[in-house]
């Protein structure tokens, strides 16, 4: 099974970026796409374009990932796609595919079994790292290229509401990495959750969600603004999915 890795990079720590490069060498996958967007860091841009993987650069700096990932996208040439952030480690790909995508199970957030709408809605939490899918599912769903919302999260919220089959990884296969400069660490707590509001509003516009269950899951997201994790201790449990 051809997979190619997208790997979005702005200015990440040397020693991770390199960490991230060396592990997926290890995969020997059948590409690698590195896409820059506009770092600042030349010691970083001259890893990348030496690293033998292919290189590719946004048309300016956006200040998020999205971009980088959907530029990444389109120049897949495999079948299917991985994601994986530059500051991170990618240990093992699936050998083949029994779903529509496959989630990665991450060392510092707990697996996506079970995952549905209501519950990433109540408890947000990265679970795109190491996912793999077709190109045209990533394709259908591109990530958002601003940073008003959480576009792991709205990409996750589009392909549970339609029903896309998954699975999960059996073991621990991606090193999440959290460090003093990233997003998460440098905004306070409040932010995030704000944040998650503004995904959620953005899912039910996208979705053309009805207006009833609308106010439903924008409930749900003010919940996790007062109650964050805790809210999945409240959820609902008379409420019927569309």
């Amino acid at each position: 099974m051809n997979i190619s890795i997208v790997v979005p990079f702005y200015n990440p720590p040397v020693h991770l970026f390199m960490e991230c490069l060396r592990a997926l060498k290890r995969l020997n996958p059948y590409e690698v796409i590195l896409v820059d967007d506009c770092s600042l860091d030349s010691q970083v841009v001259e890893i990348a374009q030496k690293s033998g993987f292919k290189y590719l650069k946004t048309p300016y700096q956006s200040g998020h990932d999205g971009l980088p990932h959907n530029i990444g996208v389109r120049a897949a040439s495999s079948e299917y796609i991985c994601r994986v952030d530059a500051d991170d480690v990618l240990l093992e790909l699936p050998t083949s595919m029994s779903a529509e995508l496959h989630f990665g199970r991450l060392n510092r957030v707990k697996a996506p079994v079970g995952i549905s709408v209501e519950k990433l809605i109540l408890g947000p939490r990265a679970i795109c790292n190491a996912l793999v899918a077709k190109k045209e599912i990533f394709l259908r769903y591109p990530m958002s290229e601003d940073s008003n919302v959480y576009g792991d999260v709205l990409f996750a919220l589009r392909v549970l509401h339609n029903q896309h089959t998954y699975t999960v990884h059996p073991r621990v296969n991606y090193i999440y990495h959290k460090h003093p400069d990233s997003i998460q660490n440098s905004k306070p707590l409040f932010y995030h959750r704000m944040r998650q509001v503004q995904t959620v509003a953005r899912f039910c516009q996208l979705e053309n969600i009805d207006p009833k269950i609308s106010i439903r899951y924008l409930e749900m997201a003010l919940q996790n603004v007062r109650y964050g994790s805790n809210s999945l201790k409240i959820l609902s449990t008379n409420y019927q999915p569309e």
